[in-house]
């Protein structure tokens, strides 16, 4: 990877950290906006439970990925950005251009995704 292809890479993943960290905020992470009202109205009530648990959800696959981005962020700097973190072959540049938060090459990324790969 050259110096030009690494400072785009941090960019694309600073601009993608500060666009999650803002969506995280509006869905309720760290003490963002939740809708709370009060209701005697059981359908109503029903109904904000719902949605005030899927913005918990999202809030938290949010934060999620955040970590993830920080994480690439780190093995930019740390000089471990291009290599796979379970078979440590190198991730091939165009994969990290597409997906900058990827840390597993595409064959260990298939074999997580089939359940055949436990990561930490």
């Amino acid at each position: 990877m050259n110096a030009t292809q690494k400072e785009e890479i941090r960019r694309m993943l600073t601009e993608e950290r500060q666009r999650i960290a803002t969506e995280w905020q509006n869905h309720g992470g760290e003490g963002g906006p939740l809708d709370h009202w009060e209701t005697r109205n059981v359908e109503e009530r029903a109904v904000q439970i719902a949605s005030e648990a899927v913005e918990r959800r999202i809030a938290h696959d949010d934060r999620n990925l955040i970590l993830k981005l920080d994480h690439a962020l780190e093995r930019l700097d740390d000089g471990t950005y291009q290599t796979c973190e379970h078979c440590h072959d190198a991730i091939p540049i165009e994969r990290l251009m597409a997906k900058p938060s990827a840390s597993l090459c595409v064959a260990c990324q298939e074999m997580k995704d089939a359940g055949l790969l436990k990561m930490r």
